[in-house]
């Protein structure tokens, strides 16, 4: 009998918790313009794709798995000299807070993996880790806007995860330096 109401209590107190939970699926797309720190390389002009899964807990915070296509690297200063082109297929774990409930302002923070998908240089790291902040709108009828900085930890030739002496001088690290500036929808099923 203990076993039966505590299993009934259980199942009462989950229903009741997760039926304040909301899931809107997204998709997110916009403009990067991207380039390494440390280096003469002009700020690249390309694109971002995404989608995304916002998991509203509470009115003020929600928790945002994405999955993303970033098209990043620099533009050469050199004539003669291709740009560096560096593709990436990532996982970030936004965290979006609505510090005013009455409308759709949010800051938004979180860490991403991006897995190296293609490039037109020899020798580049295959991963990088990063971090975002940002600011967004959403509009009450799914439509979104948002801009985001992400800063690489992971030099792009991987001097910084390989290198066995200790010798990490933030001043030779070359990381993807990228400013998001893009739209969002929210399908509201």
């Amino acid at each position: 009998m203990k076993k039966s109401l505590l299993t009934l209590a259980l199942i009462v107190v989950s229903t009741v918790a997760f039926s304040q939970i909301k899931i809107k699926p997204g998709v997110r797309a916009g403009a990067n313009f991207s380039n390494l720190t440390n280096t003469n390389l002009d700020d690249k002009t390309d694109l971002y794709i995404g989608a995304f899964a916002e998991i509203k807990f509470v009115k003020f915070y929600a928790l945002q798995p994405e999955i993303n296509y970033s098209r990043q690297g620099g533009k050469s200063t050199i004539s003669g000299l291709d740009d560096l082109e560096i593709q990436y297929l990532g996982v970030a774990l936004a965290n979006k807070f609505y510090p005013i409930k009455a409308i759709g302002l949010h800051a938004i923070l979180g860490p991403a993996i991006n897995i190296k998908v293609g490039d037109n240089y020899d020798d580049l790291e295959g991963f990088d880790f990063l971090f975002f902040g940002g600011l967004g709108y959403d509009f009450p009828f799914g439509l979104g806007i948002e801009a985001r900085y992400n800063i690489g930890v992971v030099d792009i030739f991987g001097s910084n995860v390989n290198n066995t002496n200790g010798n990490n001088n933030v001043d030779d690290l070359l990381l993807n330096k990228v400013v998001q500036i893009g739209a969002t929808y929210k399908f509201d099923f």
